[in-house]
């Protein structure tokens, strides 16, 4: 009888003890995940490890808030370049400050061509669709409505103003052996414009770009197609140089060549590649990097400019 009293004393005891450490043990832990430190961590941390963090989780992705604006005020950086294809979401990205090719997982990029790239987004068509996308941030803003064409072979695009601009407006180029097409969006818009030239133009373009109102689609640095929004008249041009510290400038072969070995892709003549503007501070030229376009591969590439884009989910076109 003693024995037995012992033994519901302990194990009341026990039972109380034990309920106690797991009641002070849930006062004092917190979640892991909600660290005041973090912040501080993914300040210290290089672009690429801040990738890797950001993709922990939803908490980690939120204390790199900071750290992600930061990286938008860097100036003049140098255009990273980011290979995939091959129907998964594994992409080889190249940064100009190192000799290593980083392999990260970027599943939205499944199935796309990129058309156009500028101001840290690119412009990807996917069955008839098109959207803009940040491959740092992952942020991702839809252009309503089916695009006039199902196929995309002979199509080079630029955009004037980053997609969350009350000013952006995209303007995509076609070309047949007889004509070129520019289709043509505002941003709040729901459908496109198109504009035709008749001309047996035989040049591929290889540079876009935007300025106070005009596009240019330019051919290796001689003849360009060009397209005034006040005008709304679609013409064949010259081009003529001028020196000036301001405006745009050709990115060297030098520079191109440089980024491609790092690559050490067994032949870049096989990718499809999706050329850039880079926006310069301080009064230099914004710097022109070439379009290299056949749609026939199935290996994609694109050069773009590192940024962090963060934007509300509800935000749209």
């Amino acid at each position: 009888m003693f024995g037995d009293d012992v033994f519901f004393i302990w194990k009341n005891v026990k039972l109380y003890g034990f309920s106690r450490f797991i009641k002070r043990n849930r006062e004092t832990t917190r979640d892991w995940t909600h660290l005041p430190l973090l912040p501080s961590i993914a300040d210290r941390l290089g672009l690429i490890e801040l990738l890797r963090f950001r993709a922990v989780c939803k908490d980690w992705y939120v204390a790199s808030s900071t750290a992600s604006d930061n990286v938008e005020g860097l100036p003049d950086r140098e255009p990273w370049f980011l290979l995939y294809g091959d129907d998964n979401s594994a992409c080889t990205l190249v940064t100009e400050y190192s000799n290593e090719k980083h392999t990260i997982d970027i599943p939205q990029l499944n199935g796309t061509t990129c058309l156009a790239s500028s101001h840290g987004w690119l412009l990807l068509f996917r069955e008839g669709l098109m959207f803009f996308f940040c491959p740092l941030s992952r942020a991702k803003i839809h252009i309503p409505g089916t695009f006039p064409h199902s196929v995309i072979s002979n199509h080079v695009a630029i955009f004037s103003a980053p997609p969350t601009s009350e000013d952006c407006i995209v303007g995509v180029l076609s070309r047949t052996a007889t004509e070129f097409e520019l289709h043509i969006i505002h941003r709040g818009a729901t459908s496109w414009t198109n504009h035709k030239l008749k001309s047996t133009f035989p040049k591929e373009i290889y540079y876009a770009a935007y300025n106070k109102g005009s596009f240019y689609f330019i051919h290796d640095k001689s003849l360009m197609v060009y397209f005034n929004m006040e005008e709304q008249n679609l013409r064949l041009m010259k081009i003529i140089y001028a020196k000036s510290e301001t405006g745009l400038r050709f990115r060297t072969e030098d520079e191109r060549k440089k980024m491609e070995e790092q690559l050490e892709f067994d032949d870049m003549s096989q990718v499809s590649i999706c050329g850039t503007i880079l926006s310069c501070d301080y009064g230099r030229s914004n710097k022109m990097v070439r379009y290299e376009n056949n749609r026939t591969y199935q290996k994609q590439g694109a050069w773009f400019q590192p940024r962090f884009h963060q934007i509300s989910e509800e935000q749209s076109w």
